[in-house]
């Protein structure tokens, strides 16, 4: 299709990617609505902010990589849920088993909340009723109709035991002590032989291949990186290192203020009590600091209230939803530890940290309640917490459109970001039509040497070049060669973040010259005159044959 369509084909994937739009839209409006029904107006603002602004969502949610979409989607199912728990109406029963359904059909990471889904419920102090039971076990029948209609219902409740599995967990171990090849030879069930392989699936077929495939991938391993560390295999601790170095210091401040906040308010010796309280029949959900509040009418309504009244049913109000205020606050940190410890307990390898991107927004949400008045911070810190959140905007900002090449100040900033990741996390070949650009500006540039992470021919582009020389001391330890030459030599050199810091170091002599421009902050140019490698090869002890080269 690229090569039928040339250069129209970056216009084409353009006009695909708008339908994103509407994943991030719904992320937007279930943000706005979670945070505004629970901590007020002004956390519904900065949360909001914090969910539009973070060069994470930014970056990814403009490629067709899941994983924003998968956040925003996620929200939405557990705000439908949450509306079932306040709320155990019919249609409210229908729009949390659709919600989790679309949720499974974005990402396949979220399969966990089918378990989470009755923890949350029975931790709730209005699950007391067969009725309730009722309300979850056709949440979840609707949620897995749900995902059979997304897929046509192809091979839905096939046989366990008719499945060919890869992965070690669904498989077996292999016989031969090796990773299993992805071919049908290959394959294999370990349920096959016992009476679990008799139990229909009630899931389309490819969606359990599919997570049979995501599990082979993590079994299999990757070369990951960290540090300048090259290592096949990833470190557990590797998502949180990604988080403190790409999100903005300003976001991770608020974080650990809402932390210690959090930590503060805590009434310790009543957090151990057992208390049984249930709200009254005549409430209402109202925004407060309390999470989920109730007034009674008694008092002639809200607007008649003396500022005693007010005083009063404000503790009360504290004391009696106590419970309801932990299990809100579980309900938003529940699904995203459970997912950020799933992803980083895969050690298989630690590449892309979009993979905990589905956490963020609810994050987002539980932080904003320290800009709500009823949180009871002093003055002067609710002012900081403003300040912060204006700091986390500029700093995203100020590096987009790149916004997938960020690393914040305390990393060093986008240029500093190869010395901690690569790959992903600072260049996918993102940059590339920003690189034809600047090839248009430079008409001087020749002869020009370049080597991209990209998976297309950058001559679609509109870019003209040659592959760039390797590098004579590791020339021989490379698995593959991109270029039959051997470097240095004169000339432009494009040369991409992930190339340029690749395991087999290719273009090693590169970090030997001062690169004369970048392209974003993912595409590095070099410009080496004869003098230069000359000077390069004398100090290298290399010599070149004149007629050769």
């Amino acid at each position: 299709m690229i090569e039928a369509n040339r250069a129209r084909t970056f216009r084409f994937i353009a006009l695909a990617r708008l339908a994103l739009l509407v994943f991030w839209y719904v992320g937007i409006i279930a943000t706005c609505r979670w945070s505004g029904n629970v901590f007020g107006t002004c956390a519904k603002f900065s949360s909001v902010t914090l969910f539009c602004f973070t060069p994470e969502i930014i970056g990814w949610t403009t490629t067709i990589c899941p994983d924003s979409s998968a956040g925003s989607m996620g929200l939405l199912s557990l705000y439908t849920f949450r509306r079932w728990l306040i709320d155990q109406s019919w249609p409210n029963v229908v729009l949390a088993g659709v919600g989790l359904g679309l949720t499974l059909l974005t990402k396949t990471s979220w399969i966990f909340l089918i378990v989470l889904y009755p923890i949350l419920a029975l931790t709730h102090q209005k699950f007391r009723t067969w009725h309730s039971v009722t309300h979850l076990l056709l949440i979840i029948l609707i949620t897995v109709a749900t995902v059979n209609l997304g897929y046509c219902f192809d091979r839905s409740f096939q046989r366990l035991g008719d499945f060919q599995f890869f992965s070690q967990f669904l498989a077996g171990p292999n016989q031969t002590g090796t990773i299993r090849q992805r071919i049908s030879e290959e394959s294999g069930n370990r349920f096959r032989e016992n009476w679990i392989g008799d139990v229909w699936v009630p899931l389309p077929a490819s969606f359990v291949e599919g997570l049979d495939l995501q599990k082979y991938d993590f079994e299999e391993g990757k070369w990951s990186y960290l540090r300048g560390e090259h290592k096949f295999g990833g470190w557990w601790y590797w998502y949180l290192y990604a988080l403190m170095v790409k999100t903005p210091v300003g976001t991770i401040l608020l974080f650990f203020i809402a932390c210690g906040w959090a930590v503060w308010k805590v009434e310790w010796r009543r957090l151990f009590r057992r208390r049984a309280m249930r709200p009254s029949a005549n409430t209402k959900e109202v925004p407060s600091y309390g999470l989920t509040a109730t007034f009674s009418p008694e008092f002639g309504g809200e607007g008649t209230r003396t500022e005693s009244q007010k005083r009063t049913v404000e503790s009360r109000e504290r004391n009696e939803q106590r419970p309801l205020v932990l299990h809100e606050n579980l309900i938003l940190l529940a699904p995203a530890v459970c997912l950020f410890v799933l992803v980083s307990s895969q050690t298989g390898f630690s590449r892309y940290l979009r993979y905990v991107l589905p956490c963020y927004p609810f994050v987002f949400i539980w932080m904003s309640q320290i800009f709500s008045e009823k949180a009871g911070l002093p003055a002067w810190l609710r002012k900081v917490c403003w300040g912060l959140l204006a700091w986390s905007v500029i700093s995203s900002l100020s590096v987009f459109p790149h916004s997938m090449s960020y690393f914040n100040e305390l990393a060093g900033g986008p240029e500093n970001g190869p010395a901690h990741l690569i790959d992903a996390s600072i260049d996918w070949g993102q940059d590339v039509l920003f690189l034809a650009d600047w090839v248009r500006r430079h008409p001087e540039a020749k002869p020009l040497y370049l080597s991209l992470h990209v998976f297309f021919d950058p001559r679609i582009a509109g870019i003209d070049y040659e592959h760039p020389p390797v590098d004579p001391r590791y020339s021989n330890q490379r698995e593959y060669l991109t270029s039959d030459q051997v470097g240095p030599k004169p000339g432009w050199y494009s040369i991409s973040v992930h190339q340029l810091y690749s395991r087999n170091k290719e273009f090693a002599y590169l970090f030997d010259f001062e690169k004369v421009d970048m392209v974003g902050y993912s595409i590095y140019i070099y410009h080496l005159t004869q003098e230069q490698v000359d000077d390069w090869n004398r100090k290298h002890g290399f010599a070149v044959d004149a007629d050769s080269g």
